[in-house]
């Protein structure tokens, strides 16, 4: 198993409402095709969709798609009218500007960024004309990791919708004959690590040559409808392999670049020494603890004869389950099982030492040489005695591990520190994985121990001609191990032109001894099939290049202390994302759609522009959906004393409007059932007071309930679900769905939560200073796309409520004046005068015009005291 690609499809409408007694019909995918490329490991995927709007009147489309954190993305391009409208690859914070430009001009516009957790999120929206089509062109690119033996190229489709004309098309080119081509069943997420027999019986596998395969899945709609009424969900995947041997391996030379493929088979497998790091501290109590003990007794049940094992837990304190290690057998492993199953949560956490003692263990390890350590750490990572600071135990661990023998982490729990547990898998070359409460621990871990655990040789170091000169820019070419079943990639570019051979050599310690192998690959040999597409695969080893150099910089910055280092590591891999035009997490791609304006003409930029969800690693806003029809909302911000800011479709300016409130009150921010989100702000004092002599008030608190999940937010502190965030924090945190970064814009921190269906807070902390009496906090609705027209709240009314503005002329002040109407179904039409102010944005300060009403607008609801609830944590 190996190599996965999600791949999810999601193409709705959001605006399906009644309109003159009809219920508009929903846009149609009719058209959804997804075509891979995979030339020597590399795989080009094209994801091609169109949709119809059947309806009388425009619509909202969203295109959306997930990929995993291999992948970057390289190209999209929209569709519409005969107009095409491509993306461009920015540094994320101009991308941003672009974004926030078009944005302001009342444009769809949206941003393509990824995100560094498992799977990167992919997403924009349209407005698609009555009786429109839109075609949407997404390009992604990775390089398939080999685990277990083979190749597995995974895509997940899941259009919720049965699609006339829906086509997967695989085609592989390889340097070897493949082996083992098939398609097994289609399968979910939580099956993707376990074998299912049989194959895929509406997949057609067709083999022009030896080298190559052609894999085509057609299914109709009588078949997509046996699998449910809203079509095929699921995995689709392909798994191959090529025949090799014991070699030094493959290299491949295009245009100087070079890719050096080792795997060599049929070497027997290195005994190991395991320890098993285990957190039995009170955090881990519950569901936690009973899934590292799943977890645990699995790797156990999965030891080898002739691997060694010991237990370290730790709580406040440590104990080792055995003096030295212990052979693996089946007596031993029951024993040890039995004691796994005995073990009780309580006390601090001291991950510190647990890690220091662990590597010291190993490395006095007896007959080291001539075995492979690994650790595994399993844990929630959140260290609270001994040593807490995370940054110093980094550096520690990193020093006591001078053997630099792999730790693999697993995380457990929504309110594990992953970002901390994933720093310690990469510092020390593991892998993390995060384990989910919701699901059976035991799938989620199949088959990682035997994944990561199965070393036939440690050690590995790769040397390239004798001249290393005439090699430079090479990828990383040492390597711990290198694990049964897999693959080590190493790119570099051959400077010297003269060069006609080029020679390497492979060397590492296995089972038996020293092992070295050797390679003289003659650059004018063209046995490799001949490149003859244009474009990507003209220049395909320098873009395998490209893309293993930014990976592993990424990788490096990760587990990188020092903040000048880091800083350069990172500005190495952004330079190489905006040349070769990829979306990593240095980047984003911004595509913006020009809108037809509420004026007798109709303009158009000539370029446009689509934009992808930032990395919450970045410091970019989350993306903002456009939806529904003119005169509803789509964003809006609260702040100030209290102000609020809300921007409607239709309007060239947003509304702005005030609400008094009194210290100890508590607003009702948005409250929308369908999604689970509501959001309640308390109000606070300032002790400064206005013009009328009222008491200036701010909001001190917010609260979000999200489903079951509670998170606190004030000027101070920042807790979710008990666990508490800093306001300080650079990294992103990954809770459950629900995606946590704080950022800093123009000097102030701002806290942007993704929930994960398409709605994005952003909260901005306002530290007091000057005259400033108090500190407060700002809430803006960045993407309320995944919110129902039912939302009700401050800020959720205008989801329902139909707003548009008539300009009145002049007042004595000379501002130009505006009748709001506010029409709403079954309440008769209100009028408000507003004029236009500037006033300032609730995120970035930034002063804009807006239509100012003051507080006309809260007294055409039906009730003002709706905007007001008795207690801060009501649903």
């Amino acid at each position: 198993m190996s190599k996965i690609v999600i791949l999810y499809l999601c193409i709705a409408a959001f605006n399906v409402h009644q309109c003159a007694g009809q219920i508009l019909k929903k846009p149609r995918i009719y058209y959804l095709h997804v075509m891979s490329d995979i030339r020597f490991r590399f795989a080009t995927t094209l994801v091609t969709s169109k949709v119809a709007n059947p309806a009388n009147t425009s619509q909202e489309v969203r295109f959306d798609v997930t990929l995993p954190n291999e992948a970057f993305i390289s190209d999209f391009q929209m569709e519409i009218g005969g107009k095409i409208y491509p993306g461009e690859v920015n540094e994320k914070v101009a991308a941003q500007k672009k974004y926030d430009a078009a944005k302001k001009k009342g444009q769809s516009a949206g941003q393509v960024k990824q995100k560094p957790r498992n799977t990167n999120r992919f997403s924009v929206e349209v407005n698609v004309g009555a009786q429109e089509k839109v075609v949407f062109n997404l390009t992604y690119q990775e390089l398939l990791k080999r685990k277990q033996g083979s190749y597995e190229h995974v895509i997940y489709i899941n259009p919720k919708q049965i699609v006339a004309d829906f086509q997967i098309h695989v085609s592989i080119e390889e340097s070897r004959e493949l082996t083992g081509v098939r398609v097994p069943p289609i399968r979910n997420e939580l099956e993707q690590n376990l074998e299912i027999k049989g194959d895929n019986s509406l997949a057609v596998v067709s083999r022009p040559t030896t080298k190559s395969a052609r894999i085509s899945y057609s299914p109709s709609e009588a078949d997509q409808r046996q699998d449910s009424e809203r079509g095929i969900s699921g995995l689709f995947i392909v798994e191959y392999d090529i025949d090799r041997e014991t070699s030094a391996g493959d290299v491949m030379v295009v245009d100087g670049y070079f890719v050096h493929f080792f795997a060599p088979s049929d070497m027997e497998e290195i005994p190991k020494d395991v320890l098993l790091i285990l957190d039995v501290s009170g955090s881990m109590y519950g569901t936690k603890l009973k899934q590292m003990k799943d977890a645990v007794l699995g790797i156990l049940i999965d030891l080898h004869e002739g691997d060694r094992f010991n237990i370290l837990k730790f709580s406040s304190s440590l104990s080792f389950y055995k003096e030295s290690s212990v052979i693996a057998n089946k007596k031993t492993v029951r024993e040890a099982k039995i004691y796994v199953k005995n073990m009780v949560a309580a006390g601090g956490t001291n991950i510190n030492s647990a890690l220091l003692d662990g590597s010291n263990f190993l490395n006095k390890a007896e007959n080291f040489r001539e075995r492979a350590q690994v650790i595994f750490f399993l844990t929630d990572g959140q260290p609270s005695s001994g040593e807490t600071n995370l940054n110093k135990i980094l550096e520690n661990v990193r020093i006591a591990n001078s053997n630099a023998f792999p730790i693999y982490s697993l995380a457990f729990g929504q309110g594990a520190d992953y970002n901390f547990i994933k720093k310690v898998a990469i510092q020390n070359n593991g892998l993390s994985r995060k384990i989910y409460e919701d699901s059976d621990a035991t799938l989620q871990i199949k088959g990682f121990y035997d994944e990561v655990s199965a070393a036939v040789l440690k050690d590995v170091s790769f040397k390239y001609l004798n001249n290393a000169s005439s090699v430079q820019n090479l990828t990383k070419i040492s390597f711990p191990s290198y694990l049964l079943g897999s693959e080590i990639v190493v790119a570099g570019k051959i400077e010297n032109n003269d060069v006609k051979v080029l020679d390497l050599s492979v060397e590492g310690l296995g089972s038996q001894g020293t092992v070295e192998l050797s390679l003289s690959a003659d650059l004018d040999d063209n046995s490799f099939p001949e490149l003859t597409k244009p474009g990507d695969y003209v220049k395909i080893t320098e873009k395998i290049w490209a893309y293993l150099t930014i990976k592993q910089l990424l990788e490096k910055s990760v587990g990188e202390t020092d903040p000048t280092v880091k800083e350069d590591i990172k500005k190495q891999a952004l330079e190489l994302s905006l040349k070769y035009k990829f979306v990593t997490p240095l980047t984003s791609m911004v595509v913006v759609k020009p809108e037809k304006k509420e004026t007798s003409s109709v303009e158009e930029e000539d370029d446009a522009v689509a934009d992808s969800k930032p990395p919450p690693q970045g410091g970019s806003l989350p993306l903002s959906y456009n939806r529904g029809p003119p005169g509803t909302s789509y964003g809006g911000g609260a702040g100030g004393d209290p102000h609020f800011m809300i921007r409607i479709r239709g309007m060239e300016y947003p509304l702005c409007f005030d609400l008094h409130a009194n210290p100890g009150d508590v607003l009702r921010i948005l409250a929308d059932q369908e999604s689970g989100i509501f959001i309640n702000a308390g109000i606070v004092p300032s002790f400064k007071f206005d013009t009328h002599h009222r008491m200036k008030t701010f909001m001190g608190e917010i609260v979000i309930l999200f489903k079951s999940h509670v998170m606190k937010v004030t000027p101070t502190k920042i807790v979710y679900d008990g666990a508490e965030l800093f306001w300080g924090d650079e990294n992103p945190y990954f809770l459950n769905d629900v995606t946590v970064e704080v950022v800093t814009i123009k000097r102030c921190r701002v806290l942007r939560i993704d929930f994960g269906n398409d709605v994005q807070i952003a909260i901005k902390r306002t530290i007091a200073y000057g005259n400033m009496a108090v500190d407060y906090l700002n809430v803006y609705i960045e993407n309320e796309a995944g919110l129902s027209e039912n939302s009700s709240g401050m800020l959720g009314q205008f989801l329902h409520r139909h707003v548009t503005v008539h300009q009145r002329g002049t007042n004595r002040k000379n501002q130009i004046v505006g009748d709001i109407l506010i029409e709403e179904a079954g309440m008769p039409t209100k009028h408000v005068r507003s004029y236009l102010k500037e006033k300032p944005d609730e995120v970035t300060g930034n002063l804009e015009l807006c239509w100012n009403a003051h507080n006309g607008i809260t007294k055409t609801a039906k009730s003002v005291q709706h905007f007001f609830v008795d207690d801060i944590m009501e649903m």
